[in-house]
């Protein structure tokens, strides 16, 4: 087995041998030894590695989200008093509210609130 090492490694094996793949050279290896440097992050010469796939962008905030009620529920997490939260670790609709300088609907409040705990 042919394989090449990004950076220099040393193969050992139980029996005792060990070979040393110095980094970016070719090396002509026996296929136990193969397989162990194979694990220790060398590559099978001719065989290219996948390229990672990259990051999933951020999806976009909702335009219907209130750009201020997410801003005031990521400040009352960041003061982190514990007065601001229910038993379930919710921030309190009062909270909110005066944060926010209005009456934020129930359900706007939950839905904002799950967006900034899953952002």
């Amino acid at each position: 087995m042919k394989v090449i090492s990004r950076e220099e490694i040393r193969v050992a094996t139980l029996a005792g041998a060990v070979v040393l793949l110095k980094a970016g050279e070719e090396r002509e290896v026996a296929d136990e030894i193969g397989h162990i440097a194979l694990q220790m992050g060398a590559e099978i010469v001719g065989m290219s590695t996948p390229t990672p796939a990259p990051a999933p962008a951020p999806e976009p905030v909702e335009e219907t989200m209130d750009q201020d009620l997410v801003k005031a529920l990521e400040e009352i997490i960041a003061n982190g008093d514990p007065k601001d939260f229910k038993a379930d670790g919710a921030p309190k609709a009062a909270v909110i509210n005066k944060a926010v300088g209005r009456t934020v609907k129930p359900e706007e409040r939950t839905a904002a609130w799950e967006y900034v705990l899953n952002a």
